[in-house]
């Protein structure tokens, strides 16, 4: 098993083309399962993929977190803020945690997983943690509420039931002479349906691929449950042509579930074959992700919080039209002072641990370019910029003042934040820390825009 971080060290792989062409194959079911992620028409490439970089039987992570199984490599990935430390390695769990954690305030990003979940599992590896949380999920969820729906089915009877479907009576029936024959449809209330379909094929999938015994009890016990349900192949596309009635809400987890397990699977002769199989997130986006639903589950009173913001656009062509589309990451605005609103850029970087020696503290020319020009557009005068932390001692904010060259001297001021997101010490009071560090951030900005209105 190969351990590695973004962008970090290289490592060895037995079967490099294998790897590679599996890679490619998952990023491209990526294009039509997965929106979330913008697409340019250089990713279309059939041989392009993003999840790692080779150099002949070596292999690099790129910017995503997760785990990688084909045949005997199996590669676990973990995020770049453990990377500087040589302990890390031993703190596996403590790195699970603290993706779990990440993932538990993710909305954008429908991850089936929450930090109460991981309280009672030792599990180390990644693949066997996510298997487990999965397994749980699906038996507590069908124990709890089995799901009957109505299922469409087509059947020949000698008398009608629910409605006769007269183009297969006459194609099937009148024609051959068989008129006793009627071709009807009809909807019985029947635990064979979709859902647990998909359900039951998703637990084959894992139970084929799990080495823990307490995985292959819990998944054996999900299939026992579901033995009336037929054994069908299903695809993520299954998944979305399903509708669940909104009283099943623990269905729709489910479903989310069910969807990281069937969209970056690698189909084979055998149907439930996973030797060719990975869950691989984009930390980006999750950082972004994580963020805007800490704000909008802890400051939700005092902010409005639109994640994504994307109405306006920056300039109009010549013929009039709208171009070059603005997409904040996060866009505050109070709502005990509507006036006050605030562009959060997420910046998941690691600036240099001596990065306080540097003028522009670490801030990317371009970064500071595009957000500028954002919030002269918005007519928003206050700019923040989020990073993760270096270590856990958090550094101070830096704070910048760009004064217009128009005869108002207008000021943008751009205040630059760490943000305790991960702790090797203190990974217990993360969430009050959190709490803290940015309402402290936020109060220093409402203070200072009133400050310069009076002015």
């Amino acid at each position: 098993m190969a351990l590695l971080f973004e962008y970090g060290k290289w490592a060895s792989v037995k079967d490099k083309d294998s790897l590679k062409q599996m890679l490619k194959d998952i990023w491209q079911q990526r294009l039509f399962v997965d929106s979330e992620v913008g697409i340019s028409e250089a990713q279309k490439d059939s041989h392009y993929q993003p999840f790692l970089s080779f150099d002949n039987n070596q292999i690099r992570a790129n910017n995503f977190v997760g785990f990688i199984q084909n045949d005997e490599d199996i590669i676990e990935i973990y995020p770049k803020v453990f990377r500087n430390y040589e302990n890390a390695k031993d703190h596996k769990e403590l790195m699970l945690k603290h993706i779990f954690y990440w993932f538990s305030y993710c909305h954008k990003w429908k991850f089936p997983f929450n930090q109460t979940t991981l309280d009672t599992r030792e599990i180390k590896e990644f693949p066997e943690l996510i298997i487990n949380v999965i397994a749980n999920q699906f038996l507590d969820t069908i124990s709890k509420q089995p799901l009957t729906m109505y299922q469409p089915v087509e059947e020949v009877f000698q008398s009608p039931r629910g409605s006769i479907n007269f183009k297969r009576y006459i194609n099937n029936g009148i024609i051959t002479g068989n008129y006793h024959k009627i071709d009807c449809d009809y909807e019985p209330f029947l635990i064979d349906n979709k859902v647990n379909r998909i359900i039951k094929y998703c637990s084959r999938l894992l139970l084929f691929q799990t080495r823990f015994s307490e995985n292959q009890r819990i998944l054996q016990d999900i299939i026992f449950i579901l033995d009336e349900v037929d054994d069908l192949q299903c695809t993520v596309q299954d998944i979305q042509r399903t509708n669940i009635n909104p009283f099943f809400e623990d269905y729709t987890l489910l479903m989310n579930s069910c969807s990281l397990i069937l969209s970056q699977q690698i189909y084979s002769n055998n149907i439930y074959n996973l030797t060719q199989w990975c869950l691989l997130f984009p930390m980006e986006y999750i950082f972004e992700d994580f963020l805007a639903g800490f704000l909008q589950e802890r400051f939700q009173n005092q902010w409005k919080v639109e994640y994504q913001k994307s109405d306006l656009y920056l300039a109009e062509s010549e013929d009039e039209k709208e171009v070059f589309n603005m997409q904040h990451d996060i866009f505050l605005t109070s709502k005990e002072n509507p006036k006050l609103r605030i562009i959060v850029d997420t910046k998941y970087k690691l600036r240099d641990l001596n990065y306080k020696k540097d003028p522009k503290k670490g801030i990317a020319q371009n970064d500071l370019y595009q957000m500028v020009s954002y919030a002269f557009k918005r007519g928003c005068t206050d700019i923040m910029l989020v990073y993760p932390n270096l270590s856990d001692n958090l550094n101070k904010p830096d704070k910048f003042e760009l004064v217009s060259g128009f005869p108002t001297n207008e000021k943008i001021k751009v205040t630059a934040i760490e943000i305790p997101f991960w702790s090797l010490a203190n990974f217990d009071n993360l969430t009050t820390e959190m709490g803290r560090v940015i309402a402290e951030s936020l109060n220093d900005i409402s203070q200072y825009s009133q400050s310069a209105r009076i002015n």
